[in-house]
């Protein structure tokens, strides 16, 4: 997961775009609560304009799991849900209808994060984020945007920069707590339950970030090789290493995670010389 600053993202948002998007909200909060619901509900052909600038911030990346899917559509996900969601005796757990066309709430999500998906993994449990949007013991939903500053969320948001610092990544592909919060309880709870809540622990990403795993093992066995007997040909090595953990690379951050592993290295160790 790499931190996205959507205060810079929306700023870069056309003004009729935003324009739209404010009226939209103006509109909604005079409305009784029958028609807040439809009026969230329907209003994809407003934020779907947004999602061009949503996917130019990540290259066409998946926000929450950074792989890209050039056979499937994007799809512009509210971080806190816009619908209204109960319990089973209809008491209001939480309701964000006042930011169904805030764009500040937008992430850019692949399907297998925001809809439901059985994950093998977890003995079959769905995951997903839907309209699930839990937070830790002790906070309570905002029902207006001035009490979202007091919200703990569990859900990881990749416009948290400090959320983003709590991932790590086995070889095997698996989402882990980062061995900088090991001893944190908070963030192994959030990273956990993110991992099905978001789907991040899903079988495909997991095989694709292990694959990225294999690829920095071999990078590494030839750099070490070549740090000795070719300083060219180590140039070359080092480029490839710094290409995979790009801003626009396709599990970035789960490559730069593997790369730290090896800063016994000197030569490693200069790559992350300025990060």
């Amino acid at each position: 997961m790499r931190y996205i600053d959507i205060d810079n993202v929306v700023a870069g948002v056309p003004k009729e775009t935003l324009d739209l998007l404010r009226r939209a909200d103006n509109s909604i909060r005079s409305l009784p609560d029958e028609k807040k619901i439809i009026r969230a509900k329907n209003g994809n052909s407003k934020w779907s304009k947004i999602k061009v600038n949503l996917e130019a911030a990540s290259n066409r990346k998946c926000w929450y799991t950074e792989s890209k899917n050039p056979g499937c559509l994007n799809e512009v996900e509210h971080f806190r849900p816009k619908g209204k969601v109960v319990d089973e005796k209809g008491v209001l757990i939480h309701w964000y209808w006042f930011l169904a066309f805030n764009p500040l709430n937008y992430r850019l999500s692949c399907t297998i994060p925001n809809g439901s998906n059985v994950n093998i993994l977890y003995k079959g449990k769905t995951g997903g984020k839907g309209d699930k949007f839990p937070l830790l013991a002790n906070s309570n939903h905002a029902n207006d945007i001035a009490g979202l500053s007091n919200e703990q969320p569990v859900i990881l948001d990749p416009c948290n920069r400090a959320d983003t610092l709590l991932l790590a990544f086995s070889p095997d592909g698996r989402p882990v707590v980062s061995p900088l919060f090991a001893g944190d309880a908070t963030a192994s709870l959030r990273v956990e339950r993110s991992n099905l809540l978001l789907n991040l622990d899903y079988p495909t990403f997991n095989v694709d970030r292990e694959r990225i795993y294999n690829r920095v093992v071999e990078l590494i066995a030839r750099g070490d090789k070549y740090n000795i007997e070719n300083s060219n040909a180590l140039t070359d090595v080092v480029s490839d290493l710094r290409s995979i953990m790009s801003a626009d690379a396709e599990y970035s951050k789960a490559a730069e995670c593997y790369i730290r592993c090896f800063r016994d290295r000197s030569w490693i160790e200069d790559i992350f010389t300025g990060i």
